[in-house]
């Protein structure tokens, strides 16, 4: 049997089942295929096991005889970049996951605070400018070496990460884009409109710009006719007045629950700023809910085949009429493969241990 160690700086538990979920969820799948998988978390100082993956504490002591190859997910320097310049020697086969900020230029691709939650001084933009420069440059150093393979979750992130640790194209790296895979509920169900909420719906946190809650505010206050919900969690309608026809519910849903709510709404609104993939966004979309989002390069990489989405400029969201839209569900249902649990998994894999013997 393959077996592999899995890097996470997080992992979820009894107390967090929600901590770098994604993670969780590859492993998941990983060993349906019959790859004995462990995790070493570095946030946790203890061993425990959740849904049959064994979790090893920061402290554990590694054989790493034990292991064909090791996956790390969204590398940092304080946990992860110690740990390969510690043990890369003794490591088969190392496969990096980029997920997104830990190879981005945070003061480059980051949108600003909003005005209210600026607490980033000079100082502190000065520092994320030297950390992140530090970062990228070992992450570069890191792919050098022979041991080492890529995989990126979109095309939009490959090509952003080259940029900032200023690869060139001639440089060689054994990499590939593999988008993450959405959750089963999204995947095995379909929307079926029931008794309405609303006529829209966002599940968003509320003060990140990347997010762009305040484009969802912006839309509802240009079509008051038209009902909106929000659910997540922060403080931005302290700052910013709400219109009436937006009813905010300071709560988060859990994954499990977000299809049957889907169901009771006529359309999910779901911009963004950034991202680099936008999962929420793709299980959405495979859902099968009709769905407003943001206009972006990264959107369109994943669901410009979507025949129920509909693509706004950003700057366009403040004076949108709903009224000219066509919202219309998901028809072609094949599109949804794109982002199966099952051959998403089995394409990582097939990477993670293609040199191995």
């Amino acid at each position: 049997m393959k077996r592999i160690l899995v890097l996470s700086q997080a992992y979820p538990s009894k107390d967090a089942l929600y901590s770098m979920a994604y993670v969780h969820s590859r492993n998941i799948e990983y060993v349906r295929r019959g790859i004995g998988v462990d995790v070493l978390s570095f946030s946790n100082s203890h061993d425990y096991e959740f849904e049959g993956i064994n979790v090893l504490g920061s402290g554990s002591k590694i054989d790493f005889n034990l292991y064909d190859a090791v996956v790390s997910h969204a590398p940092n320097i304080r946990s992860h970049y110690l740990f390969f310049v510690r043990n890369l020697s003794k490591i088969k086969s190392l496969t990096i996951f980029f997920h997104g900020h830990e190879a981005l230029k945070i003061n480059q691709y980051y949108p600003k605070p909003f005005s209210w939650n600026n607490s980033k001084t000079i100082k502190s933009t000065v520092l994320q400018k030297f950390y992140d420069s530090m970062k990228l440059r070992l992450l570069k150093g890191l792919l050098r070496k022979a041991n080492v393979k890529v995989i990126y979750v979109s095309e939009w992130m490959r090509q952003a990460a080259l940029s900032c640790m200023n690869i060139p194209s001639s440089y060689k790296i054994d990499q590939v884009v593999i988008n993450n895979a959405i959750n089963n509920s999204f995947y095995t169900s379909e929307y079926r409109p029931t008794d309405k909420l609303a006529d829209f719906v966002t599940i968003r946190p509320f003060d990140e710009p990347k997010y762009a809650v305040d484009l969802v505010v912006a839309l509802a206050k240009f079509n008051p006719d038209y009902s909106f919900h929000l659910y997540g969690s922060g403080k931005l309608f302290e700052f910013i007045d709400k219109p009436n026809n937006l009813e905010v519910f300071n709560h988060f849903v859990e994954q499990k629950d977000i299809p049957s709510l889907l169901n009771r709404y006529r359309a999910a609104v779901m911009p963004t700023r950034l991202d680099a993939q936008g999962v929420m966004m793709c299980e959405m979309a495979s859902y099968g809910v009709p769905l407003i989002i943001s206009d972006l390069p990264v959107c369109r990489e994943m669901l410009s085949e979507f025949d129920n989405c509909i693509f706004v400029n950003n700057a366009g969201f403040s004076s949108l009429n709903i009224s000219s839209l066509k919202l219309t569900p998901l028809k072609d249902r094949s599109v949804v493969e794109k982002f199966s649990p099952s051959t998403l998994a089995q394409e990582e894999l097939n990477f993670i241990l293609s040199d191995i013997v």
